[in-house]
């Protein structure tokens, strides 16, 4: 209970319990649950798109969408993505990079990269809200991007000397949480989305694992900052291919 209400808390703006303390190990643990929290987040943007169809026209309603993503998780991996983006634009070594994503400001690559990211979400979730997409469609794309989250952190070691935030997410703990985690993200695929969610969880699965690698060759492994960029990014990329899929 403790480590899903920890992922619920770590990745949205909902705030059950603001003074839960917790160690690294229910940190590790809450990797379980990531899936199932970004299906929540699915659900309440599937209910938003339904409210909102027939309100707004679909251009509207796709900005709107995105928004309410970011507010849902309260920007939190807007943030990874922005100093992701600065630190490997920098052009500089591993050690180097690492410092410039751990600078709080956001440089014009940074904020570009989020600019492009929610421009392609939103008008991409316009075409799925416009083409009367799948429900199951929406709830998986926040649903399988976490499952990206899993899979990047256990494939990967922690790029930071010392002890972050991030190190609990990566390497051998976080593997721990896969067979859970992937039990959820696969059975929602199958059952939201049948043979096109299958194929967007294999997708997520081989593009997560060979971001690992990359990831592991530029910065020497992952930092939480990349692993909310990874997120994101897979969000896009899930959308894209919803739209193909459906036809939007």
């Amino acid at each position: 209970m403790k480590a899903a209400l920890l992922a619920l808390q770590f990745l949205t703006v909902v705030s059950i319990a603001p003074r839960l303390e917790a160690g690294a190990a229910d940190l590790r643990r809450s990797l379980a649950f990531f899936p199932a929290v970004g299906l929540l987040l699915g659900g309440l943007l599937a209910g938003f798109d339904w409210a909102a169809r027939g309100l707004w026209p679909s251009p509207v309603v796709g900005a709107m969408e995105a928004a309410w993503l970011a507010l849902l998780t309260r920007g939190l991996h807007m943030d990874g993505l922005a100093d992701t983006a600065d630190g490997l634009a920098s052009g500089f070594d591993a050690a180097r990079s690492l410092e410039v994503m751990r600078d709080s400001r956001s440089g014009a690559l940074g904020v570009l990269a989020v600019v492009l990211v929610l421009l392609l979400k939103a008008t991409g979730l316009a075409a799925l809200s416009a083409g009367g997409a799948a429900t199951g469609f929406f709830c998986l794309v926040p649903c399988l991007a976490r499952w990206g989250i899993n899979v990047l952190g256990a494939l990967s070691p922690y790029a930071r000397p010392g002890e972050g935030l991030g190190r609990a997410f990566t390497g051998a703990g976080a593997a721990r949480a896969l067979p859970a985690a992937g039990l959820t993200a696969l059975g929602a695929a199958y059952l939201l989305g049948g043979a096109a969610g299958l194929a967007a969880f294999a997708g997520v699965t081989v593009l997560s694992a060979a971001a690992a690698a990359w990831f592991r060759h530029r910065l020497g492994g992952v930092t939480g900052d990349v692993l909310g960029a990874h997120a994101e990014v897979t969000e896009v990329v899930l959308v894209l291919l919803f739209c193909r899929l459906s036809g939007g």
